[in-house]
């Protein structure tokens, strides 16, 4: 009866994303991401990463503020040397998002999907057949935290992952660091928000987390 579970499914390809962004602002008029990074996974393995800096600079003059560049390596010479024009980035990334069965993030229905919205609208490209494949591995955490089953085959998953993404509860922790360090899951955590470094953390916490999960 569990045959049909994702945790026992090594024929499912995944494409972990990450942005990092000028500032956490929602709205694409006022933020852009200037990292896209995708991990790509099939079954419980990792088969490909891709790192992609972005030059907006031709644009708008967004810039990422000072405390925040020393905590994510922001570096604004490294992004004008290898930085790619946003349509060049959204081509080759949204091939990853395109061919996978699955796209998984953490806090992504809160956060990402408003910029990754607002990337493809501005470029003019269909975005909403993204959702459905959309797994928050901050809602399910947060979920299975508070006792509050998915039940497959009965609820639908976005409707579920968006109630659970949105319920804020004291003491619950489901950051991703906080999740990792529960899973005792050894990882560069020093060099967390570079969205590689992000993603292949969240790919280990993904694999305990289905574990605990009937999805």
């Amino acid at each position: 009866m569990f045959e049909d579970l994702l945790r026992f499914d090594k024929t499912k390809t995944y494409c972990f994303f990450d942005l990092e962004t000028f500032n956490l602002n929602l709205n694409f008029n006022y933020n852009r991401p200037w990292q896209f990074g995708i991990v790509m996974v099939k079954g419980d393995e990792i088969i490909e990463r891709k790192d992609l800096l972005i030059n907006w600079t031709k644009e708008t003059d967004l810039r990422v503020g000072e405390e925040a560049a020393k905590i994510t390596r922001y570096d604004h010479q490294k992004l004008l040397r290898l930085g790619i024009e946003p349509k060049k980035a959204w081509e080759i990334a949204s091939q990853y998002l395109e061919k996978a069965d699955f796209i998984i993030g953490h806090n992504i229905l809160n956060f990402d999907l408003y910029l990754l919205r607002g990337y493809a609208e501005y470029l003019n490209h269909p975005w909403k057949h993204y959702i459905k494949k959309m797994i928050d591995t901050r809602s399910l955490a947060q979920g299975y935290k508070l006792g509050i089953a998915y039940n497959k085959g009965k609820d639908d998953l976005i409707e579920y992952q968006y109630k659970m993404s949105n319920k804020i509860v004291r003491g619950v922790k489901t950051s991703l660091t906080a999740l990792g360090k529960e899973y005792m899951i050894e990882h560069d955590y020093d060099n967390l928000h570079d969205a590689i470094t992000d993603l292949e953390l969240n790919v280990k916490v993904w694999n305990k987390l289905k574990l605990q999960i009937e999805i």
